[in-house]
């Protein structure tokens, strides 16, 4: 294939039409198993764009052996296009360590947005201009049935009774996480997205009326542009205000919550509205991040690791691969539902759910003497306030100064 380059809108170099196909698939890449917590480096990224290159169908505009200028363009991937492509997505990366791999001035910036994100919430708890039992906080949590490294279905990292693998061909899941604010603060009924080519749904065997969970479908077993909408429509996941108000909906700026016409035409019927939170800041400001699906986590591991000592006892194995035998689609959406209400029914030391809990200290609801207040906040949090206090009183944060490309970024 022989490749065109086209001018962006507005100001700044060329960029290869490959360029940009191969960017967005990227992204939607990176979102989704950054969700699976993979841990990721630019060597990492950049084995990731290589593998869609080589894995690209006949459907797709660009392959592995697409050419520009006669060259082919999997050699063009190199370090710099990887920063080129973390710079225009305003993408982090972590050390082992688990900070955030970014310069002290990226660091700064984000800490601005965060303390303005915090001074604006507060000002419009305390004005009235924000109902606490109208404000929920919308995540996902991406985890993957792969047979072929030895590790057993779960979130990534997970290995134990690593020798009791289960028959599948290699799968991934996502789980929508919707946590809603004040006094009844809870961790609403998931919606889990199954892989499907072909986005079929209901599958066949697989009727959705298990209690407690939906369920959709998508080629990847992801939250992309096309499942978003239908959650948004889905009663059993969330439903209109019965008094009429607006929700407000915070969420992270993973490529899926982009607003779309779909989207559009979803949020209005259900008189709701999208909030993003700082980029790259969830970690310090979104409640489902803070204590909500870990601990969804935990019971789903400790059950689904339960259940395969289970198999293993009776014997239950797939026949001729020497692996335990699937337990199929509805057993996991009977699991999503169970690990939710457990969780649900867990309290902190002061009788808080973790959901209130979360709220809370993230700053989406009021503390529980009815008051929004800065001590409620988490530790990092309060110290982000006091060390930029006039982005926190209402002075808007500039846009963030990009590191220099110097090279075409085609290369």
């Amino acid at each position: 294939k022989r490749i065109m380059t086209k001018a962006l809108a507005g100001r700044g170099p060329k960029r290869s039409l490959w360029v940009e196909w191969l960017h967005l698939r990227l992204l939607e890449e990176f979102r989704r198993l950054s969700k699976a917590h993979v841990k990721f480096s630019p060597k990492v990224l950049l084995s990731l764009a290589k593998d869609i290159l080589q894995n690209a169908g006949d459907a797709d505009e660009f392959s592995s052996a697409s050419i520009e200028n006669g060259i082919l363009i999997t050699e063009k991937l190199t370090s710099r296009w990887i920063l080129t492509f973390q710079e225009r997505f305003d993408i982090v990366l972590r050390h082992q360590t688990g900070k955030l791999a970014v310069s002290p001035a990226h660091h700064e910036h984000m800490e601005k947005l965060v303390a303005f994100h915090l001074g604006e919430v507060g000002r419009r708890f305390r004005s009235g201009d924000l109902d606490e039992n109208l404000v929920e906080n919308v995540d996902e949590t991406h985890f993957v049935i792969n047979m072929d490294n030895g590790r057993t279905l779960g979130f990534k990292g997970d290995d134990d009774v690593k020798y009791a693998d289960v028959s599948s061909g290699g799968e991934g899941m996502t789980m929508i996480v919707r946590v809603t604010g004040g006094s009844n603060a809870a961790i609403q009924p998931p919606m889990m997205i199954f892989m499907n080519k072909s986005r079929s749904y209901p599958i066949r065997g697989v009727p959705d009326d298990v209690a407690g969970v939906c369920y959709r479908t998508g080629p990847k077993g992801w939250n992309d542009s096309k499942v978003f909408p239908l959650w948004c429509r889905e009663p059993r996941a969330i439903r209109k205000d019965p008094h009429g108000g607006q929700r407000e909906i915070f969420m992270d700026n993973c490529g899926c919550h982009n607003v779309t016409d779909d989207l559009t035409s979803a949020l209005n019927d259900l008189n709701a509205v999208i909030r993003k939170l700082p980029a790259n800041a969830t970690h310090l400001c979104q409640p489902c991040d803070s204590f909500v699906i870990s601990k969804i986590k935990q019971e789903w591991s400790n059950a689904w690791e339960s259940y395969k000592i289970d198999m293993i006892k009776r014997q239950l194995w797939a026949e001729g691969s020497g692996k335990l035998q699937n337990p199929g689609k509805r057993f996991f959406l009977k699991l999503a539902a169970e690990s939710v209400r457990k969780v649900n029914h867990m309290r902190d030391r002061q009788g808080l759910t973790y959901a209130r809990k979360a709220m809370i200290r993230c700053g989406l609801s009021l503390n529980i003497n009815g008051l929004w207040e800065e001590s409620q906040l988490f530790p990092v949090l309060q110290e982000i306030i006091k060390k930029y206090p006039e982005h926190y009183e209402g002075c808007p944060v500039g846009p963030r100064r990009q590191v220099a490309i110097t090279e075409n970024p085609s290369f």
